[in-house]
């Protein structure tokens, strides 16, 4: 039986109850309705911007919906197809420029979510995804390297250097 989400045949907390064996239509409304806002904030986390993130957002669901049948774990496809499209934007954006990018800025309606941004665009782009899929999202580190590309001793060391560049920003800000 096909779930919305988490590993096939288990209960996770990323899975969806009861949306199992729905048409295409039905389920892919399902999971916009319960997943579309925190993909939001996931993407807008990693790429700095809202209104790209909803961009984002909105391809990976036309990418779900066309692929519904093929889908074993749709809202897990769709996970991965948000994070591997905001890596995408923020790699052409960089070829583009051919340069480092200067700090993004993200601004939202929560003064919270300002705060913690600017705080995250100080870092290097691939170690804001890991802590970004580990504290955000709060995914084990296997499923952070699979989304990243990378083996999980990487994850860790993202995470590492991560934390430790979070801890220096905030040291200097206080």
């Amino acid at each position: 039986m096909r779930g919305l989400g988490g590993r096939p045949g288990k209960e996770t907390a990323t899975s969806e109850p009861g949306a199992a064996g729905l048409d295409r239509d039905e389920g892919v409304k399902t999971l916009f309705r319960l997943r579309r806002d925190a993909l939001v904030r996931l993407a807008a986390l990693l790429v700095g911007d809202v209104g790209v993130a909803e961009e984002i957002v909105q391809e990976a669901f036309v990418e779900v919906h066309r692929r519904w049948e093929d889908l074993d774990n749709p809202a897990g496809y769709l996970r991965v197809t948000v994070v591997n499209r905001s890596r995408d934007h923020l790699r052409r954006r960089t070829r583009a420029r051919r340069r480092v990018l200067p700090p993004l800025e993200l601004h939202t309606h929560d003064p919270e979510h300002d705060e913690l941004w600017a705080v995250l665009a100080r870092l290097s782009t691939r170690r804001r995804a890991a802590l970004v899929l580990r504290y955000y999202e709060d995914l084990p580190v296997t499923e952070i390297a699979e989304l990243l590309n990378c083996r999980p001793g990487t994850v860790s060391s993202l995470l590492h250097r991560g934390l430790a560049d979070l801890r220096k920003v905030l040291d200097d800000a206080s």
